[in-house]
């Protein structure tokens, strides 16, 4: 009796590892995707440039409120914007995208511009960053404030 309950615990342990270890991996491999309904050739290439520039975005923006905020900081694609694109100097391609970083549950927290320096390579390089307009943190996420954004 004691060899079948014995059996029976080293398979329901065998059992629960196994289902963890199925829903932990198909929890990590979600993919991301563009929005469906970009139709035109303009909002198409919007995305494509927002999607090659959004993991610098992100990094650039966390730090810059790192000083001001505590709390996690999230900056989703559909919240960043192509404000201008043009050649400015010979040989490089300036890009002005317009941030509205969000805490919680799609709380702005703010807008920023960052304009980067692109040369043919695809090297960037940011040149500017603009804190421009500050929101009001909604009063559950006031204790992740370090100090007024400025």
């Amino acid at each position: 009796m004691k060899k079948y309950r014995f059996i029976t615990a080293c398979l329901l342990i065998l059992l629960a590892f196994l289902l963890f270890n199925i829903f932990n991996r198909n929890g990590n491999s979600t993919i991301e995707t563009f929005n469906m309904d970009a139709a035109t050739k303009e909002e198409i290439t919007d995305e494509l440039v927002i999607a090659l520039f959004i993991e610098d975005i992100t990094n650039v923006v966390t730090n810059f409120y790192s000083e001001y905020y505590s709390g996690e900081i999230a900056v989703y694609d559909y919240e960043i914007a192509i404000v201008d694109i043009e050649k400015k100097e010979p040989g490089f391609i300036s890009v002005k995208f317009g941030v509205t970083p969000q805490v919680g549950a799609h709380n702005s927290l703010g807008y920023d511009e960052l304009v980067y320096r692109v040369d043919s390579s695809g090297n960037k390089e940011l040149v500017g960053y603009e804190h421009l307009k500050n929101f009001e943190v909604p009063e559950k996420f006031q204790k992740y404030m370090i100090k007024p954004l400025g």
